[in-house]
């Protein structure tokens, strides 16, 4: 948990604010993260972290989730990355492409990177409704 609280303090901008015309200025990677998809649709379109905060689409709950839904979710959030690259005991270096394939196959490197997904997705949510995140959220229209 506090690797992903790390990881969520400069997105965020914890330590100063920027304003901008008097509105908030999302931070960069923050902008991202609310566009990256967080759950999907019973048709099976991804729900963004912004539109599942803002509820303007009837969406499936984390729980609900089958793992092959875990996976798609996974694997775009991965393409939307600009880089992707961790090293994994017996598993080696693993790159971008080979992480989405990983993903895709269900293979037990991929489960790390969906549980890894869904603990940052679940984290993202809790800040985004309740935390840290709430403001740039609530006080941002479209």
């Amino acid at each position: 948990m506090k690797l992903v609280a790390n990881f969520l303090d400069p997105m965020i901008g914890s330590r100063r604010r920027i304003k901008q015309g008097g509105k908030m200025k999302i931070p960069k990677a923050l902008a991202k993260e609310l566009e990256s998809p967080v759950t999907c649709t019973e048709k099976g379109e991804f729900v963004s972290l912004r539109e599942f905060v803002s509820k303007k689409k009837s969406y499936l709950s984390l729980s609900s989730l089958s793992q092959t839904q875990q996976a798609k979710i996974t694997a775009e959030r991965l393409k939307n990355q600009s880089e992707v690259k961790i090293a994994m005991i017996g598993a080696g270096i693993i790159d971008k492409e080979r992480a989405i394939a990983e993903v895709e196959a269900l293979s037990s490197v991929g489960q790390v990177f969906i549980e890894t997904q869904q603990y940052l997705i679940k984290k993202l949510i809790d800040e985004a409704e309740n935390g840290r995140l709430k403001k740039y959220i609530h006080n941002d229209h479209d």
